[in-house]
């Protein structure tokens, strides 16, 4: 596929967002795609967010939800926006993403050399402000295959998406990025990461701990997504056991417990979702 026959959609959801960084995502995505997609899941400052979209772009569709359906069904709306409006590929950002100027350029350069009916989704190198990372700056190979990527910069081959049976909008949030990668894999497509950093972002306020001997992230995350990081450990498993092992499984589930244990403030409430995140998933 040559260059000029490639038709980007841009897929943002937005819940409530920091206004300065949205500004920011706007102004490095617009430039990059054919035309971008804004599905806002049900957020406060919702008219905010539309005076902000006229000032950069008329070529910027908005979707608009009263409540928060989640992001696996949001994901979802945006592909299939883009299959009935024939976009070839989606970059999904997440709302608090700062994209380079060049990477929709990066991701065309590697279609052009590689056949891309092999290609399930293409990502890059991430920098998380909150975190130090070495691993972007070691990187030998330009191009490698990956399992899994995360949902922002994500370059998604819209033909290949749809022989699989999509974002699974039960996850609603939470390992919905690694379902879908999972998905395609399946259906032997690549997960293929340039090795270029592509963007920046920042996720609430996490840090860097140390577990006995294992460097961990803890992400603080809201007290609700304890019961979806639990339950949905389990879904995956149950949907996806030969890529995502009982062992894998119970290896996140017990850093899950002790992270909480020795890291995270308000313990009993998040306990308490944790379990009957388990109890639900089983």
């Amino acid at each position: 596929m040559g260059k000029q026959e490639i038709k980007v959609l841009g897929g943002v959801v937005t819940y409530n967002p920091e206004l300065t960084r949205f500004k920011e995502n706007l102004s490095t995505l617009c430039n990059q795609v054919d035309k971008l997609y804004v599905f806002d899941n049900g957020s406060r400052n919702i008219s905010t967010i539309e005076s902000v979209i006229k000032q950069y772009s008329n070529n910027i569709v908005l979707c608009k939800k009263k409540t928060n359906v989640g992001i696996a069904y949001a994901l979802k709306s945006i592909m299939e926006y883009a299959y009935r409006n024939k976009f070839n590929w989606v970059l999904s950002v997440d709302q608090d993403s700062v994209l380079d100027s060049h990477l929709v350029e990066k991701y065309e350069n590697v279609i052009s050399n590689y056949n891309k009916d092999d290609i399930g989704m293409l990502t890059c190198l991430i920098k998380d402000r909150n975190f130090k990372d070495s691993s972007v700056e070691t990187q030998v190979n330009e191009l490698e295959e990956v399992p899994i990527c995360i949902t922002s910069a994500a370059f998604t081959n819209v033909k290949n998406y749809f022989s699989t049976l999509g974002y699974d909008s039960n996850l609603f949030i939470d390992f919905v990025d690694t379902d879908i990668c999972l998905s395609l894999r399946e259906k032997n497509f690549k997960i293929l990461r340039i090795n270029y950093l592509g963007v920046y972002h920042e996720i609430g306020h996490g840090e860097n701990r140390r577990l006995l001997w294992k460097k961990i992230i803890v992400h603080h995350s809201s007290i609700f997504r304890e019961y979806y990081m639990s339950r949905n450990s389990i879904l995956l498993h149950k949907k996806h056991p030969n890529f995502y092992s009982s062992k894998i499984m119970l290896k996140g589930l017990v850093l899950n417990f002790l992270t909480i244990t020795f890291f995270e403030k308000n313990k009993i409430k998040r306990y308490i979702k944790y379990f009957k995140g388990i109890k639900d998933g089983i």
